[in-house]
């Protein structure tokens, strides 16, 4: 009994010291337990809850959740304050509807407990598809140097009731001044093999850095419009630019046949004396051509002195 005793899991007792007045979503007051509440999943419930102190002062916490996402847990809770006796308290808490929930009836509670009891009230909350929604799923995007083109990809599903299409991806670099755009033809809200449709796809688009842009992070912003342009969805990613490289130089080193390296044995070539014996070749040749050409006309002028005679 003692060892059965330790793996006992003990349940909260319903408390004396405080209880839950009242319930509102979105500014609607809840019934009796077991009221109804319909949410599109990406929305979020506007949560306030009432509850007064019944008896001595105690510590407690609200909580609102839903079980049944298999991906993380759906809940808000608020921070740790004392209840007072007589005294009404107002909770407000916001319990966010995650975009890939399965569409359904699901059971929402609303807890006030301590470290001893609890109170709760149960709800039912009908969770269905948004009309039009698309999800950003991912962006991809690569670092870049400047003066290169930068490459993103970006990932889209469409989580919504409605097929969508002319579906536009703008993306831009805001410090950088440049954007551009692309458009995807069409996302189905459910897949059809027949029709070789899907629910998502992704998109490639590329921007030119300019070239003198400095080196650092950067922040790409993904705006995705689709239902004609009356519907939006936003998303950021940060990629980095190195700055261009700097175009290689070559020095000329000038050594003087006058400096130790004789003394080691090494051949050292004089710059100055290399430039004046290219010159002197130069003044040669020439004169040989100068030369060259008198006596040419040395020969015609004596040739026409003997014409005439």
């Amino acid at each position: 009994m003692v060892v059965l005793s330790l793996f006992a899991v003990p349940t909260m007792a319903d408390s004396d010291n405080y209880s839950v007045s009242e319930v509102s979503v979105d500014g609607i007051v809840l019934g009796d337990a077991d009221s109804t509440i319909t949410v599109e999943r990406g929305q979020a419930l506007d949560l306030e809850v009432t509850l007064k102190g019944e008896s001595d002062p105690t510590d407690v916490q609200v909580k609102a959740w839903i079980g049944g996402y298999e991906h993380s847990s759906v809940q808000a809770t608020s921070s740790m304050f004392d209840v007072e006796d007589g005294v009404s308290y107002k909770v407000n808490l916001n319990l966010e509807m995650p975009q890939d929930l399965e569409a359904g009836a699901y059971t929402l509670y609303v807890e006030v407990f301590d470290g001893v009891e609890s109170e709760t009230n149960t709800y039912t909350v009908l969770v269905s598809k948004a009309r039009h929604l698309v999800n950003i799923q991912d962006v991809l995007v690569d670092d870049a140097e400047a003066g290169d083109r930068v490459s993103a990809t970006v990932r889209l599903e469409n989580m919504g009731d409605r097929k969508e299409e002319d579906i536009k991806v703008t993306v831009s670099i805001t410090e950088l001044g440049i954007q551009t755009s692309k458009y995807l033809d069409e996302l189905v809200s459910v897949e059809d093999d027949s029709e070789n449709a899907e629910t998502s796809d992704s998109v490639t688009l590329s921007l030119q850095i300019p070239a003198d842009a400095v080196a650092g992070d950067y922040t790409m912003n993904v705006v995705v419009s689709y239902d004609n342009g009356y519907e939006t969805t936003e998303s950021s990613q940060t990629f980095h630019v190195d700055a261009k490289e700097a175009a290689s130089t070559v020095t000329l080193v000038v050594v003087d046949s006058t400096t130790d390296s004789a003394e080691t044995g090494d051949v050292v070539a004089d710059a100055t004396d290399s430039t004046d014996e290219e010159s002197n070749k130069d003044f040669s040749t020439a004169l040989r051509l100068g030369f060259g050409i008198l006596a040419v006309l040395v020969v015609v002028l004596a040739l026409i002195l003997v014409v005439r005679k």
